[in-house]
Formats: C-alpha cells, structure tokens, sequence
C-alpha cells in the first residue's frame, strides 16, 4: 500500500529517482568506497557514466558549494539531459553537471553553487560504505589541491 507521504511532491522531486542495485568502486591513493548508481531512478546518466568506465579523475575542493569535490576539468559525456534537478545535495551523493562536464561527489553539508548563485546538478548515485575515509581524502583537497580518484 502507498503510503500517503511517499506521494508528497517533495518526497517526489527530491528522492524519487534514488533507486538503483548496480554497485562501483572510488578509489583514491591510500583508499576506498563504494557507491550504489541509480541505474532505476536515473538510467541515461548512468549508462553513459558505466560505460565510460574505469575513470580516473582529477578532482579539487568545491569553492562555492560547500563539502564537495569536483572535477578538475571538463568531460565530454555524451548525456545532456537533466534526469532530477537537485541544488541540495546529500552526503554522499554523486553528480553531474552537464552545463559544465563536470562530475562531483558530496561529503558533508553543500548547496550547489556558482558565483552567480544557485545552481542545480544530476544526482546518479551515491556512496553507500566508506563516506568517512572519503570525507577525509576530500577534506583535504582544501589545503594539498588535486587528487585523483578513480570510479572502477
């Protein structure tokens, strides 16, 4: 039976598309997590994102948006559909922007933002063991810069 609340529009809009079973690795030099796509709820993204798999990209600390990496330069994934439209991330989550060819992951509290303002992301998986050692290796992008991580 559907509960009542399940329909809510916010529940809709913001957790609706988070469904998926297909399983990836981060891996950074001196770790690992691992992340759950949401190949149900957003299956465009991810089936170009899987495909384009092992990744290995260059990823900075966010300055606008709060605790997230991003990716250091832009990548020509050929999806340009905004399958959910989300500007509060969760810990955790991972993102495209395709405005921008960008690919982020969250680890703590963040807003998408740009310099101009607001600004909305892909949310395609997110990081279901390991947040706290990837917190750490991401957390400190802010003072060592780049670092490499790697979706296999």
């Amino acid at each position: 039976m559907l509960n009542e609340s399940d329909s809510w529009y916010w529940e809709k809009t913001w957790s609706d598309f988070r469904r998926g079973s297909q399983k990836i690795q981060i891996v950074w030099e001196d770790g690992r997590a691992t992340a759950l796509l949401y190949d149900q709820g957003v299956p465009k993204t991810v089936a170009v994102v899987v495909a384009h798999l092992p990744l290995a990209v260059p990823m900075v600390h966010a300055a606008w948006s709060g605790e997230m990496v991003m990716s250091s330069r832009a990548f020509d994934l050929p999806v340009r559909e905004m399958e959910n439209q989300v500007r509060l991330v969760r810990p955790g989550d991972l993102g495209w922007d395709p405005k921008f060819g960008e690919l982020t992951v969250t680890y703590g509290t963040a807003e998408c933002r740009l310099p101009s303002g607001p600004n909305t992301i892909v949310v395609f998986g997110q990081v279901i063991e390991g947040l706290d050692a990837f917190g750490s290796w991401a957390r400190a992008r802010r003072f060592l810069g780049l670092g490499e991580l790697r979706f296999v």
